[in-house]
């Protein structure tokens, strides 16, 4: 890869950068405190992708691009405030964080990111409790998302609400509000943009030995406020969502957990056609600290979710997540995890032009990780990774190998 001049630039900077953090931390800016309270941090990440734009080769690069260029670097400053703190049976958290990105060679995607994280767990009686919440996250939308080449700034906000009644001290019934929406900044993508609300009730009943066995309702509504028009045909992917599933969490051992959800679930495209679905959807995940120094989890499901796509309204992807840590030493922590999918796309909208019905992707993701933290205050993190993206469609699919460096200092 070329060395520009601003990439110069950018690793002087990122030197200076580092060897400040160094200072801080030779001088140990705060003395070990459980009770603190407020945390302002910095973090400096560099990120090396070797095909960035998640592009089928260097070819489709030349054709879309005007460069067989794939690679590049992208710096990531931030900076932060952590706010944590119990008042009485009160719990509030917060977190907010600004993070410029720049890239050396792909300069017209350099912006801005915004991050806001608010959380307030509360208490009422004996009997009462659960939580409300905002995340609120700005920021360049990643490539492998949209296949859109031009810088498109999405806006992700959550809100959410729980309430938990003990009945008994053996049964527990809860509710859960959430409405989540998505917005894309560029004219083209407005169709993408949706928004869903999730009402949710359940009934569990817990064991003496801290397992928990209930059942529970959701209801889902999704809305894409502007529809696309594609070869003269309007496609609007709203939808409704319901489901019926079983939850369980058994703790096996003191060392094994077992968490299960499944169950059935229905999906109705509000405009009718061939784009409903019906099927039992589940996930199972397992954790197992197999010492004090090392742990693996699973993670294996089968769920049907939304896509950013025209011709699609839903994916059903089969998934296998496989993670394990050991912490070698009380400084040194080591983290290796694969993920796998399969999807199928449900074809909601096949007209003329657009990706066939039965589209079909595999992913599959490698990576591994150090983390050395010679201070409390003061971590260092590097990662490699690899990603594998193929698909029965011509051009959808990707090679990504990349490598993360980053080291945080929280006063």
């Amino acid at each position: 890869m070329a060395w520009h001049r601003h990439g110069w630039l950018n690793r002087r900077s990122s030197a200076q950068l580092l060897a400040v953090l160094a200072l801080m931390a030779s001088h140990q800016a705060h003395a070990d405190d459980d009770d603190q309270v407020l945390t302002p941090y910095v973090q400096y990440s560099l990120l090396y992708d070797d095909n960035l734009l998640r592009l089928r080769d260097s070819a489709q690069a030349q054709a879309t691009l005007g460069t067989t260029q794939m690679s590049d670097y992208v710096h990531s400053a931030a900076g932060g405030v952590r706010f944590d703190r119990m008042f009485s049976r009160q719990h509030i958290r917060l977190d907010a964080r600004l993070t410029q990105n720049t890239f050396d060679n792909f300069r017209q995607f350099n912006n801005d990111q915004r991050d806001l994280n608010a959380y307030w767990g509360w208490a009422l009686g004996e009997h009462f409790s659960g939580d409300l919440g905002y995340v609120y996250s700005q920021g360049l939308t990643p490539f492998q998302n949209l296949r859109v080449l031009e810088k498109n700034i999405r806006t992700a906000q959550t809100r959410y609400a729980t309430a938990a009644w003990q009945l008994h001290p053996d049964w527990t019934v809860r509710g859960q509000y959430s409405r989540f929406s998505l917005g894309y900044d560029l004219p083209s993508l407005q169709n993408n943009s949706f928004s869903q609300d999730i009402y949710e009730m359940g009934l569990d009943y817990t064991a003496r030995s801290g397992s928990v066995a209930g059942l529970q309702v959701r209801h889902t509504r999704g809305n894409y406020p502007e529809p696309a028009l594609v070869s003269g045909v309007e496609i609007n992917n709203s939808f409704t969502q319901d489901e019926l599933k079983t939850r369980i969490s058994w703790l096996f051992s003191d060392k094994t957990k077992f968490q299960f959800l499944g169950g059935y679930v229905r999906r109705e495209r509000v405009t009718g056609g061939a784009a409903n679905y019906s099927g039992f959807n589940a996930r199972l995940i397992t954790d197992w600290e197999a010492s004090a120094k090392t742990a693996f989890s699973m993670n294996l499901y089968r769920e049907i979710g939304g896509v950013s796509d025209i011709d699609a309204n839903y994916a059903l992807t089969d998934g296998l997540s496989l993670a394990s840590r050991w912490r070698a030493t009380e400084k040194i922590r080591l983290d290796a995890a694969i993920d796998y999918q399969r999807r199928n796309y449900n074809g909601a909208a096949v007209v003329t032009g657009v990706t066939p019905s039965d589209r079909k992707d595999t992913y599959k993701k490698y990576s591994f990780g150090i983390t050395y933290a010679p201070l409390r205050s003061w971590s260092l993190m590097a990662a490699i990774y690899r990603e594998d993206s193929s698909s029965n469609i011509a051009g959808y699919g990707y090679v990504s190998n990349g490598i993360a460096l980053t080291t945080r200092y929280e006063f």
